[in-house]
């Protein structure tokens, strides 16, 4: 039976536990609440500013 790891944010980390969970046999869901990954290394606009 493969174990699952749960991970919550899909920034840098969240996004390379996920690969190197897989890479050693493991099952990984990544849980974001934005709807798209990479947290602050991506840009997002907010009332007017640009954040990122």
């Amino acid at each position: 039976m493969t174990q699952t790891v749960a991970i919550i944010g899909a920034g840098i980390a969240g996004l390379a536990a996920g690969c190197y969970g897989q890479m050693n046999g493991y099952r990984t869901q990544i849980f974001e609440l934005h709807d798209k990954p990479g947290g602050l290394c991506t840009l997002w606009k907010r009332k007017g500013y640009t954040f990122g």
